[in-house]
């Protein structure tokens, strides 16, 4: 895969793969150090890496790591920064100025009746109405804080005014045991379905970089559906 490799998710957003450290077979050398014992060719050491996910031995996967470049609107960013392990830096509405992007679903959803913390479609909705609604409280609240920054109110302050619905976007690196750990959480059905789907495309740069790991990853992993976003 090669740099800058762009996935498109969330209508204006994207994960884009930046660079990465080490390969499957850093995983399986970092391992064998612990018997100081050379590579026994590259169908053992592709068991041997495969052993080491199904047996939870972590660290060895803690050597790899992936820099991402993602665009998400702010309340998906909320539940992302809950990834405490995660090393990121987020673009500044201090220190510039925001755009008037804004996330906007392509279909509403209800509360869903048997998993309180999800979301279904329905067809109580009006979606054509809420879609008009929305835009038209995202325009009035970019039109205040254009307002006021005009009036000479520090971005800082301006800022407070926009919906959680704007886009940000964050420079995030991550070592591939807690990728993966992020990917089970947040590609399970009850995560919500926005950021299911921007963690199925950094999975696809991952798959890429990765793949006797993601091999054993797929094997594994237990009542995740697969959303694998066309790359």
């Amino acid at each position: 895969m090669e740099a800058g490799h762009t996935i498109p998710i969330l209508g204006q957003g994207y994960v884009r793969y930046i660079d990465h450290l080490g390969t499957d077979l850093r995983i399986v050398e970092s391992a064998r150090i612990s018997y100081k014992s050379p590579s026994k060719g590259i169908e053992q050491d592709k068991k041997l890496l495969i052993y080491l996910y199904k047996n939870r031995h972590t660290s060895p996967f803690e050597q790899c790591s992936i820099t991402y470049n993602i665009k998400m609107p702010i309340f998906i960013m909320r539940q992302f920064v809950r990834h405490r392990t995660f090393r990121l830096n987020e673009w500044s509405g201090r220190y510039s100025e925001l755009v008037d992007e804004f996330y906007l679903p392509t279909q509403w959803r209800t509360a869903d009746a048997k998993n309180k913390q999800g979301s279904q479609v329905s067809s109580v909705l009006d979606h054509a109405t809420l879609t008009k609604e929305v835009q038209a409280a995202h325009q009035a609240a970019y039109a205040t804080y254009q307002s006021l920054l005009q009036k000479g109110v520090a971005r800082e302050l301006a800022r407070m005014v926009l919906p959680v619905s704007i886009f940000t976007e964050v420079y995030v690196n991550c070592d591939l045991h807690n990728l993966i750990h992020f990917l089970q959480l947040r590609e399970d059905d009850h995560a919500q379905q926005e950021i299911r789907e921007m963690a199925a495309a950094m999975r696809v740069v991952a798959e890429a970089l990765f793949p006797w790991t993601f091999e054993a990853f797929h094997k594994y992993r237990l009542g995740v559906t697969d959303r694998t976003p066309s790359a």
